[in-house]
């Protein structure tokens, strides 16, 4: 215990000083802060988006999903990986011309400023319980590691994401993220693989029903479609994502760092879900959402388990940090200045990141809700809400058709609304699956409120 938190402390010394020592190149106006003066190359750019989209998806929720369903629970980072794919190859270039600077942004420049404000509301609250999914993993993590009340050190850790977010805007995020990323690789595919493959021979006790892919008895095909909604369609049209493409030098730089950042994925999701299949075979069971923290105790030695627990917990933070931005940036560009009528200072903007820390750490302390659920839920309200209007709005059949302001908002509404009920009162959807009965609800109010472009 004293290692990890010798390693942990050091850890988040390090990202403070470096966050520290960019306050003040992103302190020259919104586009520093928000987007790093979209300076980011190629390189910058692939680690932004990789470090972003690993998180605790693809790492504390993957291996609890292997855990559960065997290989066919791949999908929940597959069906990311495929968000990503797409999003290099179709929308990348796309969305960096348009040159904003948020993702309602884009929105209120098809659909008004009503449809932003909504829009922005919608962002918002997915942040909020995104940043909850967090904390909620971080804690898993340190309570492997400290065998304890984790509390001290988790509200501790919080702090120092916050501070650097707070002080360096987008140019710390990504100077941390170097650091981050180079731990998750260093701890998940390198230390943490190698060491469970030394027990693989555990594997052959598996029952045949974990090999089943691409669905099982337990992850049947509608499940696997609401996976490829729910997780798949965030990575090709989500505000975090987005303020990294946002953030790139030009069109070329963001494709490239998109696909990019969807092999990394793959890899890291592999790399998850072996450790949790080996941890399945040879350990005895345990809580689903422990499976890797028990599977790094278990199989690393124990100098280098506690560095690996380190390094667990900076990829919770190298997304934890992008979403408090993406969360500060939509209220100071979004939701504040149309009901002020004001510009929102930069120096308030700041505090946002605090603020928006201690609400999150609220919810993840109140919620009471396990790491799968908090996931499910932040996604499907995005997913529902927001993306196919999105869609809609870049579609070429623009060109002979709209969607009108109304119908925008209404799909908006309507379909996030009805994702968010579904998970906390399934009888309500008719116990179908609340992502997907919302994004239909979202389609039939866009379909509903189509009309014919005027002629020029």
């Amino acid at each position: 215990m004293n290692l990890t938190l010798i390693l942990l402390v050091a850890y988040l010394t390090s990202v403070f000083v470096i966050g520290a020592l960019a306050r003040r190149r992103a302190g020259r106006d919104e586009e520093s802060y928000f987007v790093a003066d979209r300076s980011f190359g190629t390189f910058l750019g692939f680690i932004g988006l990789a470090s972003l989209t690993t998180g605790g998806s693809t790492t504390i929720a993957l291996a609890a999903f292997v855990f559960l369903h065997g290989i066919s629970g791949l999908w929940l980072d597959l069906a990311g990986a495929l968000g990503l794919l797409a999003l290099g190859l179709w929308l990348a270039g796309r969305v960096r011309r348009e040159g904003a600077v948020t993702l309602p942004e884009i929105i209120g420049r098809y659909y008004g400023s009503r449809a932003r404000w909504v829009a922005a509301s919608l962002v918002l609250i997915s942040e909020v319980v995104w940043f909850a999914l967090l904390i909620e993993a971080t804690h898993v993590v340190l309570g492997a590691a400290f065998g304890l009340s984790p509390m001290p050190a988790l509200v501790g850790s919080t702090a120092v994401f916050v501070l650097y977010t707070s002080l360096g805007g987008q140019f710390a995020v990504i100077r941390t993220d170097l650091v981050q990323y180079g731990l998750m690789v260093v701890g998940l595919p390198g230390v943490a693989l190698v060491s469970a493959l030394a027990h693989s021979s555990s594997l052959a006790d598996l029952p045949a029903s974990v090999w089943s892919f691409p669905t099982s008895s337990s992850l049947p095909l509608s499940s696997v479609l609401a996976l490829l909604v729910t997780i798949g369609l965030p990575h090709l049209v989500g505000s975090d994502v987005y303020a990294k493409i946002l953030s790139s030098r030009d069109e070329a730089v963001a494709r490239r760092a998109a696909l990019l950042a969807a092999l990394s994925k793959v890899v890291f999701g592999l790399s998850v879900a072996m450790i949790a299949l080996i941890a399945r075979a040879s350990l005895p069971p345990g809580p689903p959402a422990e499976t890797l923290p028990r599977a790094i105790l278990a199989f690393v030695p124990g100098p280098l388990s506690s560095l690996v627990l380190v390094c667990l917990v900076a990829t919770m933070q190298s997304s934890a940090d992008v979403v408090l931005l993406s969360a500060a940036a939509v209220t100071a560009r979004d939701l504040v200045p149309p009901l002020t009528r004001r510009q929102f200072p930069l120096s308030a903007a700041r505090i946002l990141s605090p603020v928006y820390g201690t609400l999150g750490l609220l919810v993840a302390v109140a919620m009471s809700r396990d790491v799968l659920e908090t996931l499910k839920l932040g996604y499907s309200i995005f997913a529902a809400g927001l993306i196919l209007p999105v869609l809609a709005a870049f579609l070429p059949l623009r060109r002979d058709w709209l969607v009108s302001p109304r119908g925008a908002i209404a799909a908006m509404f309507a379909g996030g609304g009805a994702a968010a009920v579904g998970r906390f009162f399934p009888s309500l959807v008719g116990n179908r699956d609340p992502v997907l009965v919302g994004t239909a609800i979202n389609l039939a109010c866009l379909l509903l409120s189509l009309t014919r472009r005027p002629p020029d």
